[in-house]
């Protein structure tokens, strides 16, 4: 029996069935090459499976802990061999032989799952049950078969190729021969583990061959085998829990910066910095969840439940079908900035937060990294950044809004600072946005404006990703837009349009096909066009004559509207530092991943430590509780102690660190354990 939380079959045609299916006629001629005790065997690598106990009498039980992907692959092609002598309407005793493999002895079936040999997990079982029935004899080669109908296919096509290529009367004879490879010349070691040995060390120990394992099918095993050894329910756990993310759209990859990964273990990492506050590289995810759970089955129990309940989260931010129609909004222009590092402080806040101390913590958290993107502030450091606010935000007991407003309006340095009015103005009238901002993004920006400008009066225009940019005065522009007749005025105005040509003022958005009849035509049939077909406000308001002047007050206009649009609170340093231009990144975004890793400053040393005893100050605020008492990290952080008096109290984040350490490991402090009750991070007395 494969467990329900395996993985499902993976193996495919050019990877794995090919090989095989080359490897038995290999020993198929092999065979007819030397006499039967001198041909040496086909080694098909090992596999492991455990017993597992059963009633007297009743059929004997393995569980397979590594190698499910290589039976099951020899089930289906002992299946279509089987089927290739039915078609034939040959019977010998070596078919007889092969039956025997695929199905057990009905008088020792019990339950419709003892049946075959070989059970996979729950999501093949129709597939395989259909292949093993015969049910899929006729089919042919279809993208839309299942994985294991595919694989069905394909060898029975191949054993047909195989017949074709003989004589007719010699069909029965490569039949035998083909069924005596399989039978007598494939060979596997099998461990056989004992009901008391540690299966999970060596799945892990031989994860490595074959299809490599995903993070998530690791943690998975991981997981329902700890909650298997301490006698959970396993399939209920599983069936609510995690069989959602075993549908496609988890499955799928997706680009993460440079790199391809599943969504799924994309999800995985945002869902442990979130649980740990701590991030975790996509080589740790294992490693990190393991180490937390470990074969504790309460902590796995609340680890799944967790997980189930910030997926559910993350599939709906990740597809826009979440909150308010406001909040939307919100998340929407959070993509001009094109970061991933804030997910886990958006998932925190729809998991612990709604109605206006959401919005306006969304608002927040827009207004500041949008105001950083088009400043080309760095965004080198948000890792970090967020993985604070992030620790904040989960000791605070007062409203998210408000620790996220002193937390982000406190930031002074090149890599947090909040940029100004006058910051964001100045960008939006200088900056050549066409040229530094990725095509998406720079749409995304001026759909903000479009949004903003327009009034109750005006009818909705939905966002359109068939949006496209638009140069108003157009980047050729020397056919029809003519210099002054004076020299001087004339080099002077070319600057002043080279200048100014990729700035904000001088870009709109219309349709492609409006884009491509325009191209680089004169102002007065430009104007005529937008004016006939463009239905949006940032085109119907466009003057008779297109200059200079006018691409410079347009680009004031919009950074005016910025300041509305994403405001800087009021009353935290309303005049903050200006923005240096040796702190701006005027590298195009076109050509390098969204989140830059952070640069490490080989040159800072660190200070001399100055911290009391946190884990005697954790102790003391569990002195007078129960065993089994739950605290938050803000109720240890509020209790005061010898070491920190009610005028010195510790910082959330130095109590989290202690309960929750880094690299994987588990709290030393004497007496609790860190733990996750009802999504509040804290610590529980156990003695």
């Amino acid at each position: 029996m494969v467990p329900l939380f395996q993985r499902p079959y993976v193996w495919d045609e050019d990877g794995q069935w090919a090989p095989l299916w080359e490897d038995v006629i290999t020993t198929f001629d092999r065979r007819e090459e030397r006499e039967e005790d001198e041909i040496a065997p086909h080694f098909l690598g090992a596999i492991v499976l455990e017993q597992k106990r059963g009633a007297l009498g009743s059929l004997e039980v393995r569980e397979v802990i590594d190698g499910q992907q290589r039976l099951t692959t020899l089930q289906i092609l002992i299946a279509a061999l089987r089927d290739a002598y039915r078609a034939l309407g040959v019977k010998t005793r070596l078919l007889s032989r092969l039956t025997k493999t695929l199905v057990n002895d009905a008088d020792y079936v019990d339950s419709p799952d003892e049946e075959f040999k070989l059970w996979p997990t729950n999501r093949d079982r129709s597939a395989y049950t259909a292949v093993m029935r015969g049910d899929y004899r006729d089919s042919t080669q279809d993208p839309a078969l299942p994985r294991i109908a595919a694989a069905y296919v394909f060898f029975r096509e191949q054993i047909d190729a195989f017949l074709v290529r003989s004589d007719e009367d010699e069909s029965e004879t490569i039949l035998d021969g083909l069924a005596e490879v399989l039978l007598e010349h494939l060979e596997v070691v099998v461990i056989d583990l004992g009901v008391d040995d540690n299966a999970q060390v060596i799945f892990e120990t031989l994860n490595a061959r074959g299809t490599a394992l995903r993070a998530s099918d690791l943690i998975k095993n991981a997981l329902f085998r700890t909650l298997q050894d301490s006698g959970r329910p396993v399939d209920m756990l599983y069936e609510k829990y995690w069989e959602p993310l075993e549908l496609p759209q988890w499955q799928t990859e997706v680009r993460l910066g440079r790199l391809r990964r599943p969504r799924l273990d994309i999800y995985v990492g945002f869902f442990l910095t979130v649980l740990l506050h701590r991030e975790v590289q996509s080589h740790q995810l294992f490693t990190a969840a393991r180490a937390y759970f470990g074969s504790d089955a309460d902590r796995a129990e609340d680890f799944l439940t967790e997980l189930a309940r910030y997926a559910r989260i993350y599939d709906q931010l990740d597809t826009g079908h979440i909150g308010t129609d406001a909040e939307q909004g919100c998340l929407t222009r959070l993509e001009i900035a094109d970061t991933q590092t804030i997910t886990p402080v958006l998932l925190w806040l729809f998991a612990h937060t709604d109605g206006a101390d959401r919005q306006r913590a969304l608002t927040l958290l827009e207004a500041y990294v949008v105001r950083r993107a088009i400043c080309r502030l760095t965004s080198k450091n948000y890792n970090r950044l967020f993985l604070e606010l992030l620790r904040r935000l989960s000791a605070s007991e007062g409203p998210a809004s408000g620790v996220i407003e002193q937390f982000l309006t406190s930031q002074d340095s090149e890599s947090g600072l909040w940029p100004s009015d006058s910051d964001l103005r100045d960008a939006l009238r200088s900056l050549p946005l066409y040229r530094l901002f990725k095509r998406d993004r720079l749409q995304r920006l001026l759909l903000a404006f479009e949004q903003h400008l327009t009034t109750d009066r005006t009818e909705p225009i939905p966002p359109s990703s068939k949006l496209s940019v638009e140069h108003l005065m157009p980047r050729s522009w020397h056919e029809h837009w003519a210099l002054p007749a004076d020299p001087a005025g004339a080099e002077d105005e070319e600057e002043r349009r080279n200048t100014l040509l990729d700035t904000i003022g001088n870009l709109t958005l219309i349709t492609g096909k409006l884009n491509s009849s325009l191209s680089n035509a004169a102002w007065s049939k430009k104007r005529e066009h937008l004016l006939a077909h463009s239905a949006l406000t940032l085109n119907r308001s466009l003057p008779t004559d297109w200059t200079t002047t006018w691409i410079e007050r347009r680009s004031a206009m919009l950074a005016h509207a910025a300041t509305s649009i994403w405001p800087r609170p009021a009353g935290h340093g309303d005049s903050p530092r200006r923005v240096t231009e040796a702190e701006r990144d005027l590298m195009p975004d076109r050509g390098r991943g969204p989140d830059h890793p952070p640069q490490r400053d080989s040159t800072r040393t660190a200070a001399p430590s100055t911290r009391r005893d946190i884990g005697q100050h954790i102790v003391n605020a569990f002195a007078d509780l129960e065993v089994g008492d739950f605290l938050t990290i803000g109720e240890i952080r509020k209790t005061p102690s010898p070491q920190y008096p009610v005028h010195d109290l510790p910082s959330a984040g130095a109590i989290s660190a202690r309960l929750f350490p880094g690299n994987g490991g588990r709290t030393t402090v004497p007496g609790v354990v860190g733990v996750i009750a009802g999504g509040r991070r804290g610590a529980r007395k156990t003695g």
